[in-house]
């Protein structure tokens, strides 16, 4: 399959000539592009905030799992969901920030800058204003008038309107995504974008839908890819079966926030290692494999990149045991659809329990657990590694690994 390199200039003048699922990257794609002035506006609010005296409580807060929520968060969900997908009769959309049922009705001016008990700055708010504006104008011109209405009932959004919120609120925004994935009436991930839009120089992107023969991105051409793969992993804590796969792979292990930032890190490095005319021990692609935690709307919009550039996205146990592909779930569902009874350990971010769950307390009934929290781990890895040989590389040493120090699924 063909992968190109689009600036967004390119992309606009694909979309009448695309299909269905191109047709939604596309659009997404240049909806995270007017998206952007606002989310830079806000970023250097946040990191002008958190430098004085008063603090950053007013535009960022800690929700109840203790991860990081900002106006950014909400509003690039409610921009999404409220000006670009509403008049899509999709079969579901999922986003990261639950904010209930909101009937049209009672949408306004002031409820666009209120977000979740955090105000808007005001000199924040005519870029709210015109960006609506925008988005709405791109839907109606590229959305509502296309003939793929029935198509894309049977398809699922998931949405991550900030991954790497953390960072975003720490000033590491350069690893910060939006990440907006689709999923067919099975609940597999078949098309998604993910883009970061505080990369330097510019944004940088990835897009696919393997159906359609579609893979694109654009990355900065200048940067220098290493030579030598690594692992690549969050910038806090790694659990010991991944310091023990690390030790077992011998390569080094790159730290990273996000994981649609971890994704477009290995679709980087993998597409690299593709242009060259050898590909040896010493010159092969990171890999990202997690025991730990992430949700649906992590990876839903990665999946379907790394399967239109040739690479996969698996639950590890499965790659672990049954050296069959097991893939998640991306559909709207009250229970978490790949929930195995006795696996995975609760957390204060995978549980549903009102009291924090004990050490090494495992989950036995389905409704202790989120319904979109991804259980079963993950393996990632690019179109280098998916071959039989490069499989039986990754398994042997992940089972070497797991032997030592057994994933820790949390």
């Amino acid at each position: 399959m063909a992968t190109h390199a689009h600036s967004q200039d390119d992309n606009t003048e694909r979309n009448n000539n695309s299909g269905p699922l191109e047709n939604l990257c596309l659009t997404s794609l240049r909806a995270c592009e007017l998206m952007t002035p606002l989310i830079a506006s806000i970023y250097d609010e946040l990191i002008l905030t958190s430098s004085s005296s008063t603090g950053s409580d007013g535009v960022q807060k800690t929700k109840k799992d203790n991860s990081a929520f900002t106006i950014a968060d909400g509003t690039v969900q409610r921009l999404l969901i409220k000006c670009l997908f509403s008049n899509v009769a999709f079969r579901d959309i999922v986003g990261e920030e639950d904010e209930g049922e909101e009937e049209d009705d009672g949408i306004d001016d002031n409820w666009w800058y209120q977000v979740q008990g955090l105000i808007i700055p005001k000199h924040v708010q005519p870029l709210v204003d015109s960006t609506r504006i925008q988005i709405e104008s791109l839907a109606k011109n590229l959305l509502v008038s296309n003939s793929n209405e029935s198509y894309y009932s049977k398809l699922t959004v998931f949405i991550d309107p900030i991954d790497g919120t953390r960072e975003f609120s720490n000033g590491k925004g350069e690893q910060c995504s939006i990440c907006i994935g689709f999923a067919d009436e099975h609940g597999k991930a078949i098309a998604g974008v993910v883009y970061r839009p505080l990369s330097k120089p510019s944004p940088t992107w990835v897009a696919g839908a393997k159906s359609e023969g579609y893979a694109s991105h654009n990355f900065e051409e200048e940067e220098e890819q290493s030579t030598t793969g690594a692992v690549l992993s969050t910038n806090g804590s790694i659990s010991p079966f991944v310091e023990s796969l690390i030790a077992e792979l011998d390569v080094p292990r790159i730290k990273a926030g996000g994981a649609g930032n971890k994704l477009m890190m290995l679709l980087q490095q993998s597409i690299s290692v593709a242009n060259k005319e050898e590909v040896s021990k010493t010159h092969r692609g990171h890999l990202y494999i997690q025991d730990r935690g992430v949700s649906r709307w992590d990876t839903c919009a990665a999946e379907a990149c790394l399967n239109a550039f040739g690479g996969q996205l698996l639950k590890l146990t499965d790659f672990l045991e049954d050296e069959k592909d097991g893939y998640y779930t991306y559909l709207a569902s009250q229970t978490n659809l790949d929930f195995i009874p006795n696996t995975a350990n609760l957390t204060k971010y995978n549980s549903n329990l009102q009291d924090l769950p004990s050490p090494a307390q495992k989950a036995q009934d389905v409704c202790q657990v989120k319904a979109y929290s991804n259980l079963c781990g993950l393996v990632c890895f690019g179109k280098e590694f998916n071959t039989q040989e490069g499989r039986k590389y990754l398994r042997d040493a992940i089972r070497k690994a797991a032997a030592i120090n057994a994933p820790s699924l949390d």
